[in-house]
């Protein structure tokens, strides 16, 4: 896992699943693959092809507070979203009103990553997988 360079996202690590995006170039790149994950991804969301991992917690002397800001995804992700959740967090959603909800562990939820939305509390240590489909109708193609 890598220190997230967002600037929404300080202090959090990360692991991009699959593609990466350069938040600032828009380059899609390949990224770390493990079949296991891949084989899950498309269970839960066939045809995604991009997956950020997020921690927080403390683990083997780093530590990650695994909070983000309200912010709505770049333009490399379609749309939906959908974040699988190992622990608890709350997640916040919503452009006018951005309404929080509690996340348990193991739930599924998805969303629309182009409305704002954030993690601002980690209630116990929390390993986030959000998954999505690039956006080939904007010039974002995965990799071979």
């Amino acid at each position: 896992m890598n220190p997230d360079v967002s600037n929404y996202a300080k202090g959090r690590y990360r692991l991009w699943l699959f593609h990466e995006c350069n938040l600032k170039t828009g380059e899609i790149t390949k990224a770390y693959y493990d079949s296991r994950i891949y084989q899950f991804s498309q269970r839960v969301f066939p045809g995604c092809n991009i997956g950020l991992l997020t921690f927080g917690g403390k683990h083997n002397g780093f530590t990650s507070h695994g909070k983000i800001l309200p912010h709505r995804d770049h333009s490399y992700a379609m749309p939906i979203a959908k974040n699988v959740n190992l622990g608890k967090a709350i997640f916040g959603y919503g452009d006018r009103d951005h309404k929080q909800y509690e996340l348990s562990d193991g739930d599924i939820v998805e969303f629309n990553c182009k409305v704002f939305h954030s993690v601002p509390k980690i209630l116990s240590q929390e390993i986030s997988i959000v998954f999505w489909k690039l956006n080939e109708a904007k010039g974002y193609f995965p990799k071979r």
